[in-house]
């Protein structure tokens, strides 16, 4: 007698298993799989970079590889500009001219790299170089390295495992081989050790050896130990970019740029009213200490002042209120509900202060140019100027975009690089 099948029992089997998302096996190219190898000594060469020749022959090899790297990837022309900030900088390290940034130069030269290999591998979060410049630094100082911080060992064995399936038995004893050259050439160098130790003659007629052997073995503890990380480092972010979806970095740009323009919750005049706060303590500032602020302009000194102690106070703090003015506008940008162009008094208020910090910038250079005629250039000065330029031309390029709409963050991105890299010449 036929009984109608339960309706849970003819539900369950009409059920499929879950469609699982096949995973593709790793592969390397050619080119991966050479730059993986020379990334071994370029690592090397650089904890040696503050040798004479290391360090042009590491910036070389690392140009060239990610150039090696990148081909079929469309350049941009922005990534000529990098490229000459990098090798400007790299130049001036290897000719002992960077003393202006002292040991800030060698910071500056990796953000140059960075932004080189970003900009040659299309990895912007907006395609270019702009105001995301936080959430691009994050991609290459971090996200993309050390994402892909093991694809050099993977590469690696890769290649071998490759080697080994085309050659079969061949490939097999060519492994065995070299290993076994490998085993035999430290036992050898151990047994060399062990006899100097052992004997005073011996050792002296192989003085010059021995020595050979105490560096090399430091170099083999040490620096090729540590040249491990940080090739898979450097291997990670050149040869990791390739690999990453750049249209996803794109569309995650787009989001993160919707999600601000809904940040835009506050009224405009809420903002003109605070930006006139600031504008009337800055003013009543100027009026108050017009004589202490601008006696640089004329070379006189307030009563009781020194030119050491007038010159250097204050700078720090009025380039502080610079950045803070900055700040402001930029949150007066970003949160008001209409564009501050597009609001007469907003727009008007914001170009008063942003007048009124390029009158800072003024101030503090003048003092800043009477602290160095008295007592000349040092390291530190010359920062100061490059501060203080860069500041001023934020206020300009902020004003520029204020008036005509259109973003000139990254002019004032480039003056500030171009700049940079300039002063290590000297």
């Amino acid at each position: 007698m036929n009984e109608p099948m339960p309706a849970a029992q003819s539900r369950a089997d009409v059920l499929t298993a879950p469609v699982l998302k096949e995973t593709q096996p790793f592969t390397a190219s050619k080119r991966e799989i050479l730059a993986a190898v020379c990334m071994y000594l370029l690592a090397y060469l650089y904890l040696k970079i503050g040798y004479t020749w290391q360090f042009p022959v590491f910036t070389a090899g690392f140009v060239l590889m990610t150039e090696y790297l990148s081909e079929g990837v469309t350049r941009s022309r922005e990534s000529w500009f990098w490229l000459a900030c990098l090798l400007v900088s790299a130049a001036a390290r290897t000719l002992n001219r960077c003393s202006a940034w002292e040991d800030g130069g060698f910071l500056l030269l990796h953000a140059f790299a960075v932004w080189y290999v970003l900009a040659r591998e299309g990895l912007f979060v907006q395609g270019k170089s702009g105001p995301m410049i936080l959430y691009d630094a994050l991609n290459g100082l971090i996200l993309i390295p050390f994402g892909h911080f093991l694809l050099r060992i993977r590469t690696v064995w890769y290649s071998i495992s490759d080697f080994l399936k085309r050659k079969q038995d061949k490939g097999r004893a060519w492994l065995w081989t070299a290993g076994t050259v490998l085993i035999a050439g430290c036992l050898f160098v151990l047994a060399i050790h062990l006899l100097i130790e052992a004997d005073d003659g011996f050792a002296g007629m192989l003085s010059g050896i021995s020595g050979f052997f105490e560096n090399w073995r430091f170099d083999l503890d040490f620096e090729w130990i540590l040249s491990l990380p940080v090739g898979a480092y450097l291997f990670g972010l050149i040869a990791g970019g390739i690999r990453e979806d750049r249209d996803r970095l794109h569309v995650h740009g787009q989001e993160i740029e919707a999600r601000i323009e809904k940040l835009r919750r506050v009224e405009n005049r809420v903002w003109t009213v605070l930006a006139v706060c600031f504008c009337l303590l800055y003013g009543c500032f100027f009026v108050v200490q017009f004589r202490y602020l601008f006696g640089a302009f004329v070379r006189v000194l307030p009563e009781g002042f020194i030119v050491s102690r007038y010159a250097r106070q204050g700078f720090f703090e009025l380039c502080g209120v610079m950045a803070v003015n900055f700040l402001l506008l930029i949150l007066m940008e970003k949160l008001s509900l209409k564009p501050v162009r597009e609001n007469r008094a907003a727009l008007t208020v914001s170009m008063i202060l942003l007048a009124e910090s390029l009158l800072f910038a003024v101030v503090a250079a003048s003092k800043l140019i009477l602290y160095i005629d008295c007592f000349g250039f040092t390291p530190r000065r010359f920062q100061s100027c490059w501060a203080i330029a860069v500041l001023a031309a934020g206020c300009v390029f902020m004003g520029r975009s204020r008036i005509t709409g259109r973003s000139s963050f990254r002019m004032w991105l480039f003056f500030s690089a171009a700049s940079a890299a300039a002063l290590c010449i000297i």
